[in-house]
């Protein structure tokens, strides 16, 4: 029998992200692997699901994983768009975008845009960089 023990993949600090994804197996596979690297997770389905989180009393995502897909576009993706653009409290956080296609979709100036199929290591070297950034940011 063996013991599979959790541990950082990587030296830095563990942050605190906020992943969206609508597939249940792979919002899974993400937040497992992220709480593998020692991060924090919440997880949302949908958009509708980081516009209530920033309304959320305690610590702020230092990370926004955002997948989307090649099916139908979320209702509320202009609401969180425009919030990730203007809102106080998101306008602070890093963005990675999983993209499945390349859509006509616009994202913030800052997202970090990964391709689907990506190799998950690209996307923990991500995070691991944005939280390292947003420690070193003042208050």
């Amino acid at each position: 029998m063996s013991t599979i023990g959790k541990s950082r993949s990587r030296a830095g600090p563990a942050g605190f992200a906020l992943v969206m994804e609508s597939d249940p197996e792979l919002r899974a596979a993400l937040r497992a692997a992220l709480l593998l690297d020692g991060h924090l997770v919440e997880c949302a389905s949908n958009c509708a699901g980081v516009l209530a989180r920033r309304k959320n009393v305690g610590a702020l995502p230092d990370e926004l994983v955002l997948a989307l897909g090649a099916g139908e576009l979320d209702p509320d993706w202009g609401a969180l768009k425009l919030a990730l653009d203007e809102d106080a409290v998101l306008m602070r956080v890093a963005v990675i975008v999983l993209l499945t296609i390349r859509n006509g979709l616009t994202f913030p100036a800052r997202a970090r845009i990964l391709q689907k199929p990506f190799a998950i290591e690209e996307l923990l070297a991500l995070v691991a960089s944005d939280v390292a950034a947003a420690q070193r940011r003042p208050v």
